[in-house]
């Protein structure tokens, strides 16, 4: 049977210490405002945590969280967990099959590349309006796990490691957070993401990842803010990239209704895009293969081309513009463009051709531009 413990160091409440020698399952600890350190050798287990303050950081729990190999929940709300030794400020053990949820929390890693809250085992971790600060997090290897982030916001940026870094086997559903860093995938993962009215500075995918992502923002302006490898699927419909996408490998990508400065992609990727916006440049090299349909190309003034394709990379195109901005086409070695242009802000454009290329560009005047 739960029991309700209020913990403080008034008249009603009992001491932190004495409240961890006495845990049982089920039992909701009330936190009063105040500076609670945790004994490292005390594993949660089956236990809600709640701070009574009015912000998270009035009850801050001093020192790392396990939970136990054998908990099947763990609740934490309105508190502030700050680590104050190199080591993970949550952690979920391989053995682990858990709920662990976190409403209105502030979890404080270390800041250096040590995982703030690190997830191993079968496990279903959710944050509400939470924040995680000066760490990542990090779902490993072995884990089998089922992520729900909303309102919530990752600020822990590292030119190493990924603050949304996903392995294993799993679902990740992002809705209305920030990820101030990079989401990465691995070779080994295997797993679904959902990246809902969120933003992120850049995205890693590889391994064997679905991504379905919905008004969403990339914010870095690399070339590669988003890259694309492996035997990945991405979804994207009406989501903003102020860099490049860069796709490499065998990916499958469908774009709709979306604007990005550049895309590059190369080697087996297979593109589609639909009623989308490319700022500067696009180059398809190698077997690369785009359908487009009411798809707009730009060029950039730092861009010689505003489209190219070169090796055996095919692009069939309906209804396209063309805004080149004084930028040339190309199609070399063995490419091959089909397609419609239905508006273009030039009375002609050049098209630098290779004599084994193919070009058939409908809608506008073009000349052969050969070199």
């Amino acid at each position: 049977m739960s029991r309700l413990v209020k913990v403080g160091a008034g008249g009603s409440e009992i001491g932190w210490h004495e409240a961890l020698k006495d845990l049982r399952a089920d039992d909701v600890l009330l936190l009063e405002p105040g500076f609670y350190e945790l004994p490292q050798d005390t594993p949660f287990s089956d236990i809600t945590v709640k701070g009574t303050g009015s912000l998270p950081e009035d009850t801050t729990i001093l020192g790392y969280v396990n939970i136990a190999a054998d908990s099947q929940f763990v609740n934490l709300e309105n508190l502030c967990i700050n680590t104050n030794t190199d080591s993970n400020s949550l952690f979920v053990p391989a053995e682990a099959n858990t709920y662990l949820t976190l409403r209105n929390c502030i979890i404080k890693g270390y800041g250096n590349d040590t995982a703030a809250i690190a997830a191993n085992g079968k496990v279903t971790l959710e944050l509400y309006s939470t924040m995680i600060l000066n760490g990542s997090l990090s779902i490993f290897a072995n884990a089998d796990f089922r992520l729900e982030m909303n309102d919530s916001s990752i600020e822990h940026v590292s030119e190493e490691f990924g603050t949304l870094a996903l392995e294993g086997h799993g679902t990740a559903i992002i809705n209305n957070s920030r990820i101030h860093g990079s989401i990465d995938t691995f070779t080994k993962t295997n797993a679904e993401i959902d990246l809902n009215n969120s933003v992120t500075n850049s995205m890693l995918l590889q391994g064997e990842v679905w991504l379905n992502m919905l008004n969403s923002k990339v914010v870095s302006d690399d070339d590669t803010s988003m890259y694309i490898t492996d035997k990945t699927w991405a979804n994207i419909i009406g989501s903003d990239f102020n860099g490049g996408i860069y796709l490499d490998k065998t990916p499958h990508v469908i774009i709709q209704n979306s604007q990005l400065n550049r895309m590059i992609a190369v080697n087996d990727a297979e593109i589609t895009m639909i009623n989308s916006i490319v700022v500067n440049h696009a180059d398809f090299q190698d077997k690369a293969k785009c359908s487009a349909r009411r798809v707009t190309f730009n060029g950039g003034a730092e861009y010689q081309y505003f489209l190219a394709l070169g090796d055996q990379a095919f692009l069939e195109g309906h209804d396209l513009i063309f805004n080149s901005n004084g930028a040339d086409l190309a199609v070399k070695d063995a490419a091959r463009m089909h397609a419609s242009v239905i508006a273009s802000s030039d009375d002609s454009i050049a098209v630098e051709c290779s004599q084994g290329a193919s070009v058939q560009l409908l809608g506008m005047k073009w000349t052969n531009k050969k070199k």
